[in-house]
């Protein structure tokens, strides 16, 4: 199949299917370490702050298909019930250019056992670029697609989140409004983003021998689509090294790995081994991940947080 034609099946796919290459607002496999993803609440889960950088260079060999960058940031105050935290991404696709920038606010109360609850809003806007110029069609003179065209999507959302020091439990509808994605009628009429909605959970159990394994879920549900499911386990080990195994219902399995190079700093790896019908085209899919975390509201020279970071 030539790449012209690989553009315009992701275009279409993308402005037809919610659950369009898999993901409309992506899921990252490393998700789990960066809640703020998918939950604002989320937000100052730790009283120290974080900044987490994301690529996921999907479905390998296959011309136009999703490349994703993401920044996120957080932070707790330290003697104070609020967090807040920040995502910026972009998400390129075929002929579309999604730019999104979103800030988070939370609210956290205690329980007497040291659990948390907290409760989250998000808003922000999506900036999609569409250049249908990038197709290559019969009709030359379309005037659909001889141009290009900027959409602009002010979006909000909000999220709860209960925890421990060794278990978690979250829900939450991070992208509530449901705009149209384009102007051009003709031919994407009534086509609109779609409402998701996610529950996680995890937790940690010590396993001896300086090993901790970590269970843990994510269920997806989008509107007029079908349950999803994303099942994982990580295996720590001596706060340096990392394993995590996951399964992505009728897509993927994924092999990660992560490092703790540093104090500070931790790197990690993941790859998609697919699983569909994709698996034709694709050697799979490749994601890396870098983090640094600091504590600023300890004294200058010994700001390390605690390590490794479960959730």
């Amino acid at each position: 199949m030539k790449p012209q034609k690989y553009l315009l099946l992701i275009a279409l796919n993308f402005m037809l299917s919610g659950v369009s290459i898999g993901q409309q607002k992506p899921v990252l496999s490393q998700y789990m370490f960066s809640g703020l993803l998918l939950n604002p609440a989320y937000a100052g889960r730790h009283e120290y702050t974080s900044f987490t950088a994301m690529y996921r260079d999907q479905w390998v060999n296959i011309p136009g298909a999703p490349k994703l960058s993401t920044f996120t940031g957080q932070t707790g105050f330290k003697g104070r019930r609020v967090g807040a935290g920040f995502m910026i991404s972009e998400d390129k696709i075929g002929v579309h250019n999604n730019l999104s920038a979103y800030g988070s606010y939370s609210y956290f109360i205690k329980f007497r056992n040291g659990a948390k609850f907290s409760m989250g809003l998000q808003g922000g806007i999506d900036i999609l670029r569409s250049d249908w110029t990038k197709l290559t069609i019969m009709d030359q003179n379309d005037p659909i697609f001889n141009s290009s065209e900027i959409n602009y999507f002010p979006n909000f959302g909000t999220g709860v989140f209960y925890f421990t020091e060794k278990f978690y439990m979250g829900f939450s509808v991070p992208y509530i409004l449901t705009s149209k994605k384009t102007k051009a009628e003709d031919i994407f009429r009534d086509v609109r983003h779609s409402r998701n909605y996610y529950l996680t959970g995890g937790k940690v159990f010590d396993v001896g021998m300086k090993l901790k394994i970590k269970p843990s879920f994510l269920l997806r549900i989008e509107d007029n689509m079908p349950l999803a499911i994303d099942l994982n386990a990580n295996l720590y080990y001596d706060e340096i090294i990392d394993i995590g195994f996951s399964y992505r219902q009728g897509d993927a399995v994924i092999g990660i790995l992560g490092l703790q190079l540093n104090k500070y700093i931790k790197f990690s790896y993941a790859y998609d081994y697919i699983t569909s019908k994709l698996t034709t085209y694709t050697k799979g899919s490749h994601e890396l991940m870098l983090q640094y975390r600091i504590n600023f509201s300890a004294p200058r020279h010994n700001r390390m947080c605690p390590q490794p970071q479960y959730f």
